[in-house]
């Protein structure tokens, strides 16, 4: 699953994209899994920039939500990037 993740800080808008690691930290820190059926929801795309922009080295309060109640402002939109044909060996004589 790649989702393709616009944050917008102020006027700044920056780019970002999940990745195995992102969704795997979101899944064990919020105790879901993406196929539970539950949808994706705003605190779920919080927890994913929260932890994208850790890793890029940004200095963040320890939580999503404490990063969320300190800039209640920010605006995530999402978008599926995920590859619907991830390789020709996978769509090979279908």
């Amino acid at each position: 699953m790649k989702i393709k993740l616009s944050l917008t800080r102020g006027e700044v808008t920056e780019q970002l994209s999940t990745n195995l690691f992102v969704i795997a930290e979101w899944e064990r820190l919020e105790n879901r899994r993406v196929s539970d059926g539950r949808g994706i929801g705003a605190s779920d795309l919080a927890c994913w920039v929260h932890t994208l922009l850790t890793i890029k080295g940004e200095k963040l309060p320890a939580t999503w939500r404490e990063w969320l109640k300190q800039n209640p402002d920010v605006e995530i939109a999402a978008e599926d990037a995920t590859d619907p044909n991830p390789t020709d060996a996978a769509t090979a004589g279908n």
